[in-house]
């Protein structure tokens, strides 16, 4: 409350040291010296500064400003609320004459100015009887004039929460810069940088516009001072359209899309006439500016023009964008109409703060949008893996698919034609040591008999190999009982066997069958081979989603010096699983052996 009350009474003074009010004279010659302007101010020839602004818009004058010295507050100071005038000569004046005291402006480095602060700032230390005259001069452009006297606390509290609030301005913008910059190099994608450009350049427009890029930037380059803000501004429409361009997708199929860059190509040419145009702007000025109303307004409509178009395609990153957009269009209107001697409280709010509002409020909806945009990037990207991962594995099935239909066309050569011509030698063999009565003869012949007996054994157990005969004629169930039964009757080990289900053939399981009976005939050859063990029991259970597969044996378990873990067969086995996305667990038992738990789930249609 105390605080308030000091507040209240602070502003008080302040408007009671305002009663010596600020007089304004318009000096449409250039040629009035302080001599003779002293002489119309006693004259009655001022007029007073309407509520300190005054906005002639494009003018060829320049302009007097008069205040009456004031013994009784002193240290008090006279602010300009406009960064960007090209001469400024303060003056004080008395009976005895007028006495030069300072001189600066734009066409002046930095530290020329009384005071170290982005506006000018002149103290007001004359005596009674004094009057101050400023000179302001910005022919040839457009001026906008807002002057106050201050006391000296008031001024540097008002400094101060500006300098907060700009601060806090700021460090939004800057912190989305950061965020900008992150997800351009997470990403890699050319939009953020567009995003980061378009920022950097409207950043650089504003530090330019209100005075700070002069104060902290480049305080040695008069030359550039003048030239910053059409400069920036130039830069900035180029990148807010080509940002706009890749943030909504629009194609050379848009009919907007020319326009869009013949308005970026003079805006770059624009740049660079600013930047390179040698000695005094003023005589091209009015030309040159009129040039960038014209571009301003034409990027205004071109990006309606492109959002609507992209809106009538529902295209949602144009309702984010519209929305982001808004608050810079007001501002850039406000700003067209200040420059054209527009007047009123809005237009000059918008003119003093807008734009970093309107900024920070554009930056935050468009990064909703870029959100927004990237977990949209994140689906398709999901999205397009998963289609290639299914292509890749219909491609892999269709390998296998051709690769199980070559090895039933060896399979069944090898059967049939093969072994029944072995078959039929065996036979012919077999009827001629009937009917021979040599014993030598006979012998050879039966060694012949024999070797071809062995052969056809081979040709019949590669064929089974390559695609197991049985699970085509008897069915998966029975075929793996028949192979059980054919290691029990070799008296090795004793395999016993428990099989649930499996009793229909589904057209969704039968390309699974074939790669099943590898992996349980490996399995139980890895066990006859190097297990030792004596006793075997399999499990196989169908489920409705998965097939169960688990092996137990008696033997000595999977030394590591065994290479069994690693072999070639368990490497195979794991990659047929691995296909099917399956798991396999192998673990020792407490009482000996080992344990193997497979598990394939099962995709029915």
């Amino acid at each position: 409350m105390r605080k308030f009350i000091s507040l209240t009474f602070l502003f008080l003074i302040s408007y009671s040291v305002l009663a010596s009010d600020i007089y304004i004279l318009e000096d449409k010659t250039l040629r009035l010296n302080p001599t003779q302007v002293q002489q119309l101010f006693n004259d009655g020839k001022f007029r007073i500064l309407p509520e300190n602004h005054f906005n002639p818009g494009f003018t060829k004058s320049a302009f007097w400003l008069a205040i009456k010295a004031d013994t009784n507050n002193l240290n008090q100071k006279l602010l300009i609320g406009n960064a960007h005038i090209n001469l400024l000569h303060f003056f004080i004046s008395n009976s005895s004459g007028s006495v030069l005291k300072y001189t600066t402006g734009d066409y002046f480095p930095f530290k020329q100015r009384p005071a170290n602060h982005h506006l000018f700032v002149f103290p007001l230390d004359g005596k009674t009887g004094d009057t101050y005259l400023l000179r302001v001069d910005k022919h040839g452009e457009s001026l906008q004039l807002y002057a106050e006297v201050l006391p000296d606390e008031l001024f540097h509290r008002k400094a101060m929460n500006e300098n907060l609030i700009t601060g806090l301005l700021w460090g939004i913008i800057a912190l989305v810069l950061v965020f900008g910059c992150f997800l351009f190099i997470t990403v890699r994608e050319k939009l953020y940088l567009y995003y980061v450009l378009y920022i950097l350049t409207g950043s650089l427009w504003i530090i330019a516009d209100k005075g700070y890029g002069y104060q902290y930037l480049w305080p040695d380059l008069p030359y550039f001072a003048s030239r910053a803000r059409p400069v920036f501004n130039t830069l900035a429409t180029i990148m807010l359209l080509q940002f706009m361009q890749v943030f909504i997708g629009q194609t050379k199929e848009s009919r907007f899309y020319k326009p869009i860059w013949v308005v970026k190509a003079v805006s770059l040419i624009l740049s660079i006439i600013f930047f390179l145009l040698p000695g005094n702007l003023q005589p091209k000025f009015f030309i040159l500016l009129e040039m960038l109303i014209i571009i301003g307004l034409s990027t205004h409509i071109l990006i309606a023009l492109s959002l609507a178009e992209k809106i009538r395609q529902k295209n949602p990153q144009a309702w984010y964008y519209l929305f982001s957009i808004f608050a810079l269009i007001i501002f850039s209107v406000a700003e067209i109409l200040v420059h054209s001697g527009g007047n009123g409280s809005v237009l000059k709010y918008l003119s003093n703060y807008g734009i970093q509002t309107g900024l920070i409020i554009e930056v935050i909806i468009l990064n909703f949008g870029l959100a927004n945009r990237f977990n949209n990037y994140k689906k398709e990207k999901e999205i397009l893996l998963l289609e290639v991962n299914r292509k890749q594995k219909e491609l892999t099935e269709r390998i296998i698919e051709t690769q199980e239909l070559e090895r039933k066309k060896i399979a069944d050569q090898l059967h049939d034609d093969i072994g029944s011509m072995l078959s039929l030698a065996s036979l012919q063999v077999s009827s001629v040591i009937d009917n021979i009565n040599n014993e030598l003869s006979v012998f050879k012949l039966k060694k012949a008999g024999e070797v071809l007996d062995s052969v056809s054994q081979t040709v019949r157990n590669i064929s089974h190999t390559l695609t197991p005969l049985a699970i085509e004629k008897y069915g998966f169930k029975n075929s793996i009982t028949d192979l059980i039964k054919g290691i029990n009757s070799t008296d090795k080990i004793k395999v016993e066997y428990i099989i649930i289900g499996f009793d229909a053939i589904e057209k969704s399981f039968s390309p699974m069958q074939n790669d099943l009976y590898r992996i349980i005939k490996e399995l139980l050859n890895n066990i006859i081979k190097h297990s030792g063990a004596s006793h075997c029991l399999l499990q196989l259970v169908e489920d409705e989603d998965r097939i169960s597969i688990i092996v137990e044996d008696n033997g000595i378990g999977m030394p590591e010096e065994a290479g069994i873990k690693n072999g070639i067969g368990l490497a195979n086995i794991t990659a047929k699983i691995n296909y099917f996305q399956g798991f396999i667990e192998i673990s020792k038992k407490k009482e000996g052996g080992l344990m193997i738990i497979i598990e394939i789930p099962v995709k029915t249609k």
